[in-house]
């Protein structure tokens, strides 16, 4: 599928235009990969995948917008990336200067906003991050289309794992179809029968599966992020599986209901101890992050404890509803107040929740 990759990238640089003129800032530096994918429309500036920072750094001003970069990087990047994008290329070499001497050369006297700490700066990462909302038209067909290649390759692996597979072999089932997507996964977890109940976040071992299995990747597409969760079990899961995933599932139907423009995300973790305790699972919402917004972030799950951040409109979401040995996770948009779940396109069977008159339809449990 083609995008307008130019509208998407006008916009969003009319926002970073906007912010710099209301907070008297001469330019911002954009050194990470998650925003270079951001102001870029989905391109990349990775050679290294563990690092957050990428291996060019944009400088924009209202003026004039470069890339800074190693010869070893700039020209690929220049050529695949940034050409149609009116950036200058400032090339380097590894012998002579890095890109923070060169940055911090260009920014001498003006005022500068960034998104990673560099000397004659002003490092807020947060206030970057908050442009990257409302989404574009693109980036939720981008979406779209990364929801139903997740909701595919976890259903088809799921059909595929049997028993005394061990989680690093499952793990690397998921790696492959991921790759030949270009699906880049951030997280996987993978856990047997009891590790998920013993632990929320089960990095794959060589523990063989035996009745149960979690499985829960965080991947990347064009630099957006979904965090998926699904269940199988061989046989009847147990009835304390049962009784734990209904009851997040229950829970994430509710919080799902409230996702509307406006809405306080604390008042959303206000309903969600509620509804922890009203059924029985009281403290389980202390055991790990409730979730928040997603996007080229893999999640934000502070705004929960921030008292006056309210959920946008065309906005992405990644709620994190754990009882230890279930979890409801899927990624959901709020498009002009409706609900999207983009991590279920048709291919994992699914059950009808419904919490205050809206009704969503959530993952069941596969039974094999």
């Amino acid at each position: 599928m083609v995008f307008d990759i130019l509208k998407e990238v006008k916009e969003k640089e009319e926002r970073i235009y906007k912010f710099l003129d209301q907070n008297g800032y001469d330019g911002m530096i954009i050194g990470r990969q998650d925003n270079f994918s951001w102001i870029t429309g989905g391109g990349n500036s990775r050679v290294i995948w563990s690092t957050e920072l990428g291996f060019s750094y944009l400088f924009i001003t209202k003026e004039k917008k470069f890339c800074i970069s190693q010869v070893m990087d700039g020209p690929r990047i220049m050529d695949e990336v940034l050409s149609p994008l009116g950036y200058d290329y400032i090339p380097l070499r590894w012998y002579e200067q890095s890109k923070e001497e060169k940055l911090e050369e260009l920014i001498k006297g003006k005022k500068v906003i960034s998104d990673f700490p560099l000397k004659g700066s002003e490092y807020n990462l947060h206030a970057i991050y908050n442009l990257h909302y409302p989404l574009t038209i693109s980036e939720i067909e981008k979406y779209k289309i990364l929801g139903k290649e997740v909701d595919e390759i976890l259903t088809s692996t799921a059909l595929e794992i049997e028993p005394g597979m061990t989680e690093m072999e499952v793990e690397g089932m998921l790696m492959g179809k991921f790759g030949q997507k270009g699906i880049i996964p951030d997280v996987i977890l993978i856990g047997a029968d009891e590790r998920p109940v013993k632990y929320r976040h089960p990095v794959p071992t060589e523990r063989k599966i035996d009745h149960y299995v979690f499985i829960s990747p965080s991947i990347k597409k064009w630099g957006l992020h979904a965090n998926i969760s699904r269940l199988i079990s061989f046989g009847k899961p147990s009835l304390e599986i049962t009784h734990k995933y209904e009851a997040a599932c229950t829970i994430e139907a509710h919080v799902l209901s409230m996702c509307k423009e406006g809405t306080y995300f604390k008042d959303i973790l206000e309903a969600e101890k509620k509804l922890y305790k009203e059924l029985g699972y009281e403290e389980e919402w202390r055991n790990h992050f409730q979730g928040g917004i997603t996007g080229y972030m893999v999640a934000n799950a502070s705004l929960c404890l921030d008292q006056s951040a309210k959920l946008q409109n065309y906005q992405s979401y990644e709620w994190f509803i754990t009882i230890a040995g279930t979890k409801s996770a899927e990624l959901a948009l709020n498009i002009n107040n409706q609900i999207e779940l983009m991590s279920l396109a048709g291919y994992w069977k699914t059950k009808s929740y419904t919490a205050n008159n809206h009704t969503y339809e959530l993952p069941i449990i596969m039974e094999r």
